[in-house]
């Protein structure tokens, strides 16, 4: 069987999120000011999990290295008015 998950996101610049073998991430938004990420996962692997990692970029702010890492998966405007930029990979 296959389904859509909710992942919750901190909001830093770097983390990982453990997600069942093959999961797919499909997108980013606000959910009751909450940064979250919605990902296409097989349950029934999750005995094969593996960790996504997933950056957050603010517009304007310092990007460290040379650039972003990994696939752009969104951007999200907050209520609040602030602006992330995802990357998973």
């Amino acid at each position: 069987m296959t389904a859509i998950w909710k992942y919750e996101l901190a909001i830093t610049d770097e983390q990982t999120v453990s997600v069942p073998g093959g999961a797919r991430p499909l997108s980013v938004a606000e959910q009751h000011g909450k940064l979250c990420m919605w990902a296409v996962v097989t349950p029934a692997k999750w005995e094969h999990q593996q960790t996504v990692r997933v950056s957050i970029y603010g517009t304007g702010n310092p990007i460290p290295g040379r650039g972003p890492s990994g696939n752009f998966l969104g951007t999200v405007v907050m209520g609040s008015g602030l602006v992330w930029h995802v990357f998973v990979g």
